[in-house]
Order: structure tokens, then sequence, then C-alpha cells
């Protein structure tokens, strides 16, 4: 009824011929395929065979015409000719070249060459009425430059002077401009020098550079050999040539071509220290704006950037607006290979080292310490100027954003190191011209309504495209960065404008900060959604790849993305600590309706599994085998990721009774998973025997982190007086917490030499404790830990510590310190430094005041 090939038939069908014949079908075919493959096969070699007799019959036949050449060759240099007419030059350069064999005819070369050099001043002047032989002459030359740089590894005894003076004599502008005139040496140069770097002159001149030049211990712009002075003046014709030269075509040819062989590759030692220095030295002769120009095609490549600012550092090209448009624009393109130094992986929390992103060297040692030199150059004060000029031009400030975007990823102290970001944070002017470049920035609308900023669809969680990304991402980042700098620097009469308004360091009015402010805790919040999409991956090995995938981001955007973040989340964290001690924001300003506290849920939260939570923008780690039987719970869910993220970085958006409630509750539901039941003199406990008299000392003996890891289970204490009996009672909890506070007391107590006062007998660290106790980290965590145990329980301590002391601590960045937390460790020292600050600055003064108090370091002694 039904035929396995696809046919259905109702009734049977029966054949009266027999079997079917299926099977002759099928191999009919099969023999026909055979015999179409072996047709083709016959033909395809028919084909070869010819392609193969062809390819040797024209090889016998050129050989056989070189040789008919050659020996026409050898009878005219037989007949010793002293004075040549052109055609016939031009008929032996052209025999030359086509049967030239540096084996063979070496010396053909070198008597063709004598005989250039005799009749060289005729040769010029009939290339003035010949412009053919122009052509020839400089086959000639490249067949010349070509012998030398193939043999020069060759051990041969053979002298290549006459090689070497031919290109002296027909390279040299000077030379041409006495026997032809400025305007046709200029022509026939043009086409010559055209003509050569298009047959690899900058290619063969760089092999022979590599060798000839001998090792150099330092840079150096004195020729150490008068073959390497020879090379350097062949390398500067053609650039001498392009710039002075009219011609768009022959001035372009020229400098790609050298940008290509020598600026591009990988250094060799002659170019590192004789070439590049005798460049730089001479760069006035280099057309710079031709160079920047025919480099916008080349990205990240670290030798280019590393010659362009070398080669740029006092061009007086550079006084041109144009030319400082284009150097900027370039040095931003190229600067991008800075993002991937080795000082630019980051390293934050040791204790989640399972979530730190493993940074991929793609450069090798060499491009490494290349970039080192390039940021050295970049911090240079001659380049630091002319990129700070460059901010009067138009257009300028994108470009200026993404060097100094560039630097911030090379290194984490980037602002402390860099002369170019703290010298742009220190320019009020600039910062503003910042802000409004980040308004100004906007998405186009495709329905004709108005266009929205790129920063509100940060703020919202947008996702953007990658052009989009380039326009935003740079500017806010360094704007970020920078005003986050300056506020560090910025006392309450700066700040609050209490100053001169008009000299004042502080960019911006206290209405944009209130603004500023509130766009940038909508954009930290709009950064955490696109850190955590709404999406759960699942628990597989392979997360991480999954998760980038799926996200489309690659390791380079994670990073840039993280560094924006973290920047962004400084610098409000700076503007809310301004605001707690000093209040100039609205209070709707910081709390945020977009994302609640999951109070209601937040028993099911594991407390443990927050702790190790991942950064934005990095892959959650799912939960282990081991962690999911301990916790019994699930991987949280989107919402809960974001919101414990935000906790982490930028807590204050939720009110504080919202953040004291979460806090509670996770503590009672780790109680009773650590302690069990609410009876205190059951469950699991930890059980110490403490003398009165010797609290700390027993307390940081019996409780360190070897003998008791786990500070989560009840503590019973038992006290003994000073003659060594019990103390009467039983724990149910009160001994415990009168020995939990006495044990702090006498932990931050002065006299013991963990902790110093201020003036006005506020707590903090002792600098000096290493003189006092050897092993001072283990006291200080054993303290740690106790105060921990303190919050644990519920217990309120009093603890006067200093200002600074609590920022620091509190904070996650060292951008949580302003100069006025330096009232309260040092006063005078405040005072002293914010009288620098705003003192009036004549400098011959104050250099002969530092000058008078600065004792030499014998008289100090002596004293």
């Amino acid at each position: 009824m039904f035929s396995f090939e696809g046919e259905y038939r109702r009734k049977p069908v029966q054949s009266l011929g027999g079997a079917s014949k299926h099977s002759q079908r099928d191999i009919f075919l099969q023999r026909t395929q055979l015999e179409r493959q072996k047709r083709e096969d016959l033909r395809r070699q028919n084909q070869s065979a010819v392609i193969i007799q062809a390819f040797f019959r024209g090889c016998q036949a050129r050989s056989l015409q070189k040789n008919i050449q050659r020996q026409e060759f050898e009878r005219i240099q037989a007949t010793n000719f002293q004075n040549i007419n052109l055609q016939l030059l031009t008929s032996l350069i052209n025999k030359l070249k086509f049967f030239f064999d540096k084996e063979k005819d070496a010396n053909k070369l070198v008597w063709l060459s004598q005989l250039v050099i005799k009749n060289s001043p005729s040769i010029m002047k009939q290339c003035q009425t010949e412009k053919p032989f122009t052509f020839s002459l400089a086959q000639f030359l490249s067949l010349t430059l070509c012998y030398i740089s193939d043999t020069i590894h060759l051990p041969t005894g053979e002298s290549k002077g006459s090689h070497w003076r031919v290109l002296e004599i027909f390279l040299n502008a000077e030379g041409w401009r006495k026997s032809v005139g400025v305007q046709t040496a200029d022509m026939i140069l043009g086409s010559i020098f055209f003509f050569l770097s298009r047959k690899g002159y900058f290619t063969q001149l760089r092999q022979i550079v590599d060798v000839k030049i001998p090792p150099l211990v330092e840079p150096t712009t004195k020729a150490p050999t008068p073959l390497s002075g020879c090379l350097l003046d062949f390398i500067f014709q053609p650039l001498e040539f392009a710039s002075a030269t009219m011609n768009i075509n022959n001035r372009n040819t020229v400098v790609a071509s050298f940008s290509r062989e020598f600026l591009e590759p990988a250094y060799s030692e002659p170019i590192t220290n004789f070439i590049l220095p005798s460049l730089r030295q001479n760069n006035n002769k280099i057309p710079l704006l031709c160079l920047l120009q025919n480099n916008e095609a080349c990205a990240r490549n670290p030798w280019l950037l590393h010659s362009i600012l070398v080669l740029a550092d006092g061009h007086p090209e550079l006084k041109d607006d144009r030319v400082l448009s284009f150097y900027v624009a370039t040095v931003s393109r190229l600067s991008g290979c800075l993002q991937f130094m080795q000082t630019a992986e980051v390293h934050e929390d040791d204790d989640d080292s399972d979530e730190e992103d493993v940074q991929t060297n793609i450069f090798k040692a060499a491009e490494q310490e290349i970039m080192t030199r390039c940021c050295e150059l970049l911090n240079n004060i001659n380049t630091v100027h002319v990129l700070v000029t460059a901010l009067q031009i138009p257009d300028v400030l994108p470009d200026l954003c993404v060097v100094g975007h560039n630097l911030l990823l090379s290194d984490r102290l980037a602002l402390h190191k860099c002369r170019l970001l703290y010298t742009l944070a220190f320019k009020p002017c600039y910062l503003q011209q910042l802000l409004g470049h980040i308004k100004s920035e906007k998405q186009v609308s495709l329905f004709g309504s108005s266009d929205t900023s790129l920063v509100q669809l940060l703020a919202k969680g947008v996702h953007l495209a990658h052009s989009e990304i380039d326009r935003i991402v740079p500017v806010l980042d360094v704007f970020c960065s920078l005003f986050s700098h300056l506020l560090v620097t910025l006392d309450d009469s700066e700040f609050y404008n209490e100053s001169d308004p008009v000299s004042g360091a502080m960019p911006f009015s206290l209405t944009e900060v209130v603004e500023l402010a509130s766009i940038l805790r909508d954009v930290c919040l709009g950064l955490v959604e696109l850190a955590y999409p709404d999406t759960r991956p699942s628990t597989s090995f392979n997360f991480v790849k999954t998760r980038t995938t799926s996200t489309g981001n690659t390791q380079e955007d994670t990073r840039l993305w993280m560094h924006l973040f973290k920047s962004t989340v400084n610098l409000v964290s700076q503007l809310h600590t301004r605001d707690t001690r000093r209040p100039f924001c609205p209070s709707w300003v910081w709390i945020t309706g977009r994302i609640a506290l999951p109070l209601e849920r937040n028993g099911q939260l594991s407390f443990r599994r927050q702790g190790r939570l991942h950064r934005p923008f990095r892959a959650i780690r799912p939960l282990t085998r081991n962690e999911i039987e301990e916790e019994g719970s699930s991987m949280l869910s989107t919402r809960e990721v974001r919101t414990l993220a935000i906790l982490r970085e930028i807590p204050f958006v939720f009110s504080f009774t919202d953040r004291v409630k979460m806090w509670q509750q996770w503590i009672l539901n780790d109680k009773m998973q650590q302690q069990g039941e609410a009876n205190f003199l059951r469950g699991p406990s930890i059980q110490v025997m403490i003398r009165r008299n010797y609290i700390y000392e027993d307390a940081f003996d019996k409780l360190s982190l070897e003998n008791e890891p786990n500070l989560r289970f009840k503590m019973r204490v038992q006290l003994t007086n000073a003659v060594g009996l019990d103390e009467a009672g039983v724990d149910g909890g009160g001994i415990f917490r009168e020995f939990l506070s006495e044990l702090l007391k006498t932990s931050f107590d002065p006299n013991r030499g963990f902790f110093r006062l201020t003036h006005d007998n506020l707590l903090y660290p002792n600098p000096g404790v290493a003189v006092l106790v050897s092993d001072f980290p283990a006291h200080y965590y054993f303290i740690g830990r106790m105060l921990g145990k303190a919050l644990y329980e519920n217990l309120l301590v009093e603890l006067p510590m200093a200002d600074f002391f609590l920022s620091k601590i509190l904070g996650q960045a060292s951008a949580s310190l302003d100069v006025h937390h330096l009232a309260s460790l040092d006063p005078v020292l405040h005072k002293n430094l914010l009288y620098l600050r705003h003192y009036d600055p004549d400098r011959k003064h104050l250099h002969e005041f530092i000058e008078v108090t600065r004792i030499p370091r014998r008289e100090r002694f002596k004293r």
C-alpha cells in the first residue's frame, strides 16, 4: 500500500513485466556520474598540462632572451665607451633591468653605475628634455637599491661605493636644482620618488638600516658611521621633497610608504637609538599634516602612536589650528591601545578574588614597554600644553575626552600620575564644556519628534548603539573622574560659592550641582539595569561565556562600562557626603522610587550570598552544589541582584529606615540558622573563660581566627577575678554583653596603643603602632571581628571615631575623603594648606621663603 519513495497508492499496483526496475535505474545514474567525473578529470589534466607547458616554454623563452640581451650588453660593454648618448644608456638600463641576476651580473651593474656617475651632469640635463628617460633612471635607481638590500646579508667583499654614489647623486635635490632649475627639479624628483616609493624604497632602506647601523648604547643624533649618516640622508631627502612639493599624490605616496615601513612596525635598535632621535631633531623637515592624514585607517598601534608623539613634539606646524585638530584626532584614535597596558588590570576586593576578570594580555612585552613610553610622552609638559591649547578649537573636545578616557583605563592611578588629567581637572572652563557637551549629545528620533538626550537613555537603562556609546561614554567617564578629583581639593567656601565666584575653582553653582546629582543618580541606576538585564541565566559551567554572548559585550566593553560605573558612583557618593555634612540638596534628590527594597521577601535572601555578589557588568557566578545544599535556595532573581548591587554601591538611594529594617531582618534570619532556638542557654555555643584583669589578652588568644573561625554562634563567658576564682552568676546573655562592651573599651583605649586621639578627643589608628606591637595587623583584625560581633548581637557601642577615619572605612574609594577631613586630623596643617591655596601667587617671594626655611641635611643632623 505504501511506497518508501513518498508515493501513496490506494490500490496495489502489480507489475506484469517482472521485478522492479528501480535498482537498474540507480546503477545507470551512478555509472553516468562516474563517466562524467572521468571526463572532467581528463579535461582538468589536459588544462593543467597546457598551463605547465606554457609556463615552461615561457621560462625557457625568457631565459633564452635574457642570454641574448646579456650577450648584447657584454658586447656594448667591451667597446669601452667614454661618452654615451641618452638613447644607448636607456637601452642598457632596460636590458640590465630585464636580465639582471645578482649572482651573475653584479659586475655589469658596477660598470653601468660608474658610467652613469661619469655622465651624471649630461644625464640630468637630458632628463629635462627627455621625460621618458626619467622613468628609466628611476628603474635603475630602484634596481641599485634592491641589489644593495638583497646582498646586505651576504659575506661578500665586493665594494658598493659606486652604488651608494649613484643614489647620492640622483636623489639629492640640491644637485638637481643646480642643473635643471627648481621647478623642473621638483617635477623630476617627484616622478622618481613616486616610483621608488611604490617599488619599496623605504622597505629596502629599513632592511639596510637594521643591518648596517651598529649597535648603540643610548639614543643619539650623531651618526656612528659615515654610512649611517648617508642612510639618514636617504630617509630625509624624500621627506623634504614631500614637505616642499605641491603635488598631493606624490606627497601622500611618499609619506604613507615612510610611515608604513618606519613608524608602524616594531622598532629595531637602530630605529630607537638613532633614526627616531634624528627625525625628532629635524622634525621641521617632516610634513606633519600629511603624516596625520595618511594614518586615519590605523588604530591601536602603539608604535605609530609613539612615533607621532615624538615627531610632533615642538613641530612648527602645530601652530596651525587645522594641523592641531588632526593631531588630537590621531592621538585619540591611536591611544586606544593604552587600555591594554598591564597596569590597566583592575583588582578590586581581595575577598572576591573569584569574581575578578582575568585580563588577557594581547600585547607582547615590547609593546607594553612602548605603551609605557607613550604614557610618558603624553605626560610631557610640551605635549600637555599642546593638548590643552587645542581646547580653543571647536569640535576638538570629544577627541580630547577619548585621550583622557584611554589614560584613565590605562592605570588605576592615572588621575594622580597623568599631567594632562589633573591639569584639565583644575580648569573650570573645561568641566563646564564637558557638562554642556554631555547634555547636547542626543539620539535622533526616527518619527520626527524631539530628540532624546543620551544621558536620559542611560538613566533609563536603554541599550545604546556602538556609535552612541562612543559619543557619550568617554565624555561622561572623563567628566565624572575629573570632577570627582577636583571635589577632593575644594573646601566649603569654594564648594558653596562663598568665595569669589569669578576666580573660584568651583565650576558650577549649587543649583547646577543639585541638577547634576539627580541626573547622575539616575545614571547609576540605569547602569545597574544594563549590568543585570532581565534574563535569568542557567547555572551551567559555561555561564560566563553564555552571558557574554547573549548581551553582546566583549571583555573590552565590560571594562569600559565598569570604569564608567565606578567613576559615576564615586562622584555621586562624594556629592552625597557633602550634602550629608552640610545640606544643599532637597530630600527628593537622593531617594528613588524606581527600585524598592524587597522587605516582604527579605527573609528568603541569602545573607552570605550577597556578600559574594559580583560587581556590575561582570558575570554572576552560579551557585555550587555545596552552596545550594548549605543555603537551600536557588539563584537570586534579577530584581534582587540589582537591589543588592545598589545596596553595595549607592545605598543612600533607599531610605535609612528601610535599610535598617532589611539589616535587622538579615541578622535575625542568620541567627536562626546559626544559633537555632531563641533560648540563650540552648543550641551551639562558644564557651570561654576570661580573666577580668586581662580581658583583651585572653580574648585575643581564645577568640582568634585560628581558635574560633565562626563567631556567629552563641557565646557564653565565665569571668574570673584577680585571685583566679570564678565570679558568681550564670551567663544568660548579660555577662557576655558586659564582656563584649569592656573588651571594646579596652581595645580602643589610647593607652593600649592601637588608637590615638585627635585634638578634639576622637579616635583614629595609631600610625606608630608597629613600634609597640610587631604583629599589629592581627590585632586590628581581631578588633574588627569583635566590633562585628557587637553589631551582630545588636549591642550599642560608644566609639567616638574621627571623621576622616569613619569616611575611610565606610567609603569604597579614596574619593570619599576630601580636604575638609584633614581638619579632624591636623587643624593647623589644614589651615596652612588652605592659606597656600588662596595665597596671592607671588612666586618670587614664595621661592625665597622656601629657600630660607630649608635646612641642609648636615645641619639637620647637627641639631
